[in-house]
């Protein structure tokens, strides 16, 4: 059973936690909309909607660890994504580039947040679902560094002495 004081704070990282997932989900969806390219706003639908996802399991964490009242989520997430919109925009000045670069920051930063918080109450089930978080979100870190690898043509494999890509 949990005290007042951890009660609390699972309740502050959860609703923290929720608002980083509301924040990924508009950030992916702005900009699976403004995507041409049809595999890219595939994989960009694909983001969004483990987003959703994600934020359906912590709500559910939030029901079974504080109660049935969730209020008002806080200004700031998990992330920074929440700083990129402008009157429910993407920023126009910024690039393709900076974009996936602001994702995968913001990815890298919701997979430290679930690995450090959760040793947060003695619950196998909390654990366990913050560590599937956490590789998700880190799956998403390593697709996004992919993309952008792949855009920038820094995708060097094997061939350490050599900038041509491994042939077969």
């Amino acid at each position: 059973m949990m005290d007042a004081n951890e009660k609390e704070k699972v309740a502050e990282t959860l609703l923290m936690a929720i608002k980083g997932e509301k924040d990924g989900y508009k950030f992916y969806d702005l900009l699976s909309k403004k995507a041409t390219n049809d595999a890219a706003r595939k994989k960009l639908e694909g983001l969004r909607d483990d987003e959703i996802q994600h934020e359906k399991v912590l709500i559910e964490l939030y029901h079974k660890h504080i109660g049935p009242s969730i209020g008002i989520l806080p200004e700031k997430g998990i992330n920074a994504l929440a700083e990129v919109f402008s009157r429910g925009e993407l920023d126009k000045d910024k690039s393709e580039m900076e974009y996936i670069d602001l994702a995968i920051k913001a990815e890298l930063a919701a997979t430290r947040y679930y690995q450090d918080e959760r040793d947060l109450i003695d619950d196998p089930e909390f654990k366990a679902i913050f560590d599937r978080l956490a590789n998700e979100e880190h799956h998403h870190y390593e697709l996004l560094q992919a993309e952008r690898d792949a855009i920038t043509g820094n995708y060097h494999w094997f061939s350490l002495d050599d900038s041509a890509p491994m042939e077969h």
